[in-house]
C-alpha cells in the first residue's frame, strides 16, 4: 500500500486519496505513517508535505485520537533557511487543533489556547479558526479576549471577528461593530467585511453609520463598498446605487468592481445601466463593460 511507502511524496498522495475517498479503516495507518517521519524529520519529510497530509486526512476522517492530536498541537519542524530557520509545522497545528475541537475532549480549548500566542502568525489563524468551531459561549469568550488583547497580525483579529459573527451573531454584532469606529487602520476595515460578510441585517447599519461618521476616509469607503456588496442583500444593493448616482467617477468604479461578483444578476446590471446612463460618463460606461460584460447602455 503506498501509504506504507517510505517516500514522503508518496504517502502524502495516499494521505489526500484516505481523506478524500473516506477510508476510514486506513487511520491505523495513518499513524504508523506519521510516526515513520518523526526521526530525522527535516531528511526524511521535508517541509513537513508527508505529516500535514496526513494530519490533515485525520480530521477530515473524523479522528477521535486525542493525544494524537495535542501531540500535534506542540509540533515543530525548524528547517534551514537563508539567514536562519523556517518552521515548516505550523499547518499540522492548524490541522491538530480542529481536530480536538472536533472530538468530545472537554478540556479541547484548554489545549488550542496556547495556539492563539504562536510565534506564527499563520498558527494563530488556525487557532482562531479552531476555536470558533468549539462550544459557542466558550468560543465567543475566548475570541473576545484575542480581539481585546490585540495581535502582531491584524488578519487575526480579522478572523476573530468573522468567528465571532458566526457563533454568537446577535451578541456580538455590536462588539464587531464598536471597531468600525474607535480603533486604528486596518481594523476598522476589517470589521467592515466581517459586518458585511456576516449578511446580518443590522450590520448594513453599521455599515451605513461608518459612511456618515467623519473622518471616513478614502480607504475606509472603499472597504465599505466592498463591504456591502458582500451583503448580498436587496437593501445593501439599493445602498450602493444610491450613493453611486451622485459619487465621484472613482467611487463609482470602485461599486462597479465590487458588485460585479453579481455580474450575472439581471436586475441589478439594469439598474446599474439606468444609473451610468442618467450620469452620462463615458469613462464609467467602459468601465462597466469591461467590469459586467458589453451591454448595451440605454439612450
Amino acid at each position: 500500500m503506498c501509504i506504507r511507502d517510505s517516500h514522503y511524496r508518496v504517502v502524502a498522495k495516499a494521505a489526500k486519496l484516505c481523506a478524500e475517498r473516506l477510508l476510514y479503516t486506513l487511520e491505523r495507518d495513518l499513524f504508523t505513517a506519521y510516526r515513520r517521519f518523526l526521526p530525522d524529520p527535516v531528511k526524511r519529510d521535508p517541509h513537513c508535505i508527508a505529516k500535514r497530509a496526513i494530519a490533515g486526512a485525520l480530521v477530515d476522517l473524523d479522528c477521535n485520537d486525542v493525544e494524537f492530536f495535542i501531540g500535534g498541537l506542540a509540533y515543530r519542524q525548524l528547517e534551514p533557511v537563508w539567514g536562519g530557520t523556517v518552521d515548516t509545522a505550523v499547518e499540522i497545528r492548524c490541522h491538530c487543533a480542529m481536530g480536538l475541537v472536533a472530538t468530545s475532549y472537554p478540556r479541547a480549548l484548554q489545549e488550542v489556547l496556547y495556539l492563539l500566542s504562536d510565534p506564527e502568525a499563520n498558527a494563530r489563524l488556525g487557532a482562531v479558526r479552531a476555536i470558533a468551531c468549539a462550544n459557542p459561549r466558550e468560543a465567543e469568550l475566548l475570541l473576545r479576549l484575542k480581539v481585546l488583547s490585540g495581535d502582531a497580525e491584524p488578519e487575526v483579529i480579522g478572523e476573530c471577528f468573522v468567528g465571532l459573527l458566526n457563533v454568537e451573531p446577535e451578541e456580538s454584532l455590536p462588539f464587531v461593530a464598536h471597531y468600525l469606529f474607535r480603533a486604528e487602520a486596518p481594523i476598522p476595515e476589517l470589521s467592515a467585511l466581517a459586518l458585511g460578510e456576516s449578511r446580518l441585517e443590522e450590520a448594513l447599519e453599521y455599515l451605513k453609520q461608518a459612511w456618515e461618521v467623519p473622518p471616513a476616509g478614502r480607504n475606509l469607503r472603499r472597504i465599505l463598498v466592498r463591504a456591502a456588496a458582500l451583503h448580498r442583500s436587496d437593501p445593501a444593493f439599493d445602498w450602493l446605487l444610491a450613493i453611486a448616482e451622485s459619487a465621484e467617477p472613482s467611487l463609482v468604479e470602485e461599486i462597479l468592481e465590487a458588485l460585479a461578483l453579481y455580474k450575472h444578476n439581471a436586475e441589478l446590471a439594469q439598474r446599474l445601466e439606468a444609473m451610468l446612463a442618467a450620469r452620462d460618463d463615458p469613462r464609467l460606461q467602459g468601465r462597466f463593460a469591461r467590469l459586467w460584460g458589453d451591454r448595451q447602455i440605454p439612450s
